[in-house]
């Protein structure tokens, strides 16, 4: 009987760990079931690119060009970066909560160098591969704390000019960090005019995107949207004052950004992209907040409560 329980053991955990099979073109450097999640590092010896993935292939949290680690691979990191044009200042004080294989923060300091950036990452592992697989390091400005992204916010005292929210375990934003609560905690860790950035799935993956829009909408005076053209990613930029620059002004600053800062990626084409929430907002989705999770929204959705 033992030994039947072993096998099968070790069976679920073959399962786990292998989710997918590899391209012929790719090959295997690391996988790990950690604490939090599996983490699986790949390279694409055709391509010149290297991934961090879990175990859906589809769903990639990070990743480097191999012959030129300091760009930005994928749409959805590129994006993020429009919230910059929000701000009449470059900002000094940064937090990321999530770092996956550490480009944009790397890819920030680059372009800002008197800036001083945190981190919150929950998963040693996670760090640990970002900086053997892909090139990440800390120093005196950029410092990586080991520890839940909300715990960090509530027990921190600095206030950031910018923070970014692009914590993924696996596929999915751990719920905690989705809640008005939690996005209220943000807020109140912003500077005056300080703005915030989420990196938000599709529609197509995310059954809860509508309810993220009223939260966002609930927790901030305004939300602006864009919409990625290759990924189908969302990214979400919210504002802690009552004032909003509108499409032309965002554009026009977005363009004196990548003309000053020496970006490789095209700001001025992603905030074309800007869209007002109220194009996304449903009436009918519900607000997540602490005592409401996604089972019970899922629920909620299932028998047409109102």
């Amino acid at each position: 009987m033992t030994s039947r329980l072993t096998l099968l053991l070790l069976c679920l955990i073959l399962v786990q760990t292998r989710a997918f099979a590899l391209e012929p073109s790719e090959k295997l450097l690391f996988e790990k079931n950690s604490l939090y999640q599996y983490i699986q590092v790949t390279e694409d010896t055709v391509k010149k690119e290297r991934y961090i993935r879990n175990q859906k292939r589809e769903f990639t949290q990070g990743g480097i060009y191999i012959n030129a680690p300091d760009k930005l691979l994928f749409e959805f990191t590129q994006m993020g970066f429009v919230a910059l044009a929000f701000m009449d200042r470059d900002p000094k004080d940064v937090l990321f909560v999530g770092l996956g294989a550490g480009a944009m923060p790397k890819y920030f300091a680059g372009r800002y160098p008197d800036s001083v950036i945190d981190i919150a990452e929950i998963d040693p592992d996670m760090l640990a591969a970002a900086q053997k697989y892909f090139y990440f390091k800390e120093d005196h400005r950029m410092k990586v704390h080991v520890q839940d992204g909300r715990l960090f916010v509530k027990r921190t005292k600095k206030k950031y000019d910018w923070i970014i929210l692009d914590a993924y375990q696996n596929d999915y934003i751990p719920f905690h960090l989705t809640t008005l609560e939690f996005l209220k905690e943000v807020k109140s860790r912003l500077n005056d005019n300080g703005v915030v950035v989420a990196n938000i799935t599709s529609p197509f993956r995310n059954k809860f995107f509508d309810s993220m829009v009223m939260t966002y909408k609930k927790a901030f005076p305004h939300l602006i949207i864009f919409k990625g053209k290759k990924s189908g990613n969302f990214i979400f930029v919210a504002t802690s004052d009552g004032k909003i620059k509108d499409k032309g002004a965002v554009e026009a600053r977005a363009g004196k950004i990548q003309t000053a800062r020496k970006f490789d990626i095209d700001l001025a084409d992603i905030a074309s992209r800007y869209e007002p929430s109220d194009a996304y907002e449903w009436e009918g989705a519900k607000v997540l907040t602490d005592d409401f999770a996604p089972v019970n929204l899922y629920q909620h959705q299932k028998s047409g409560a109102k």
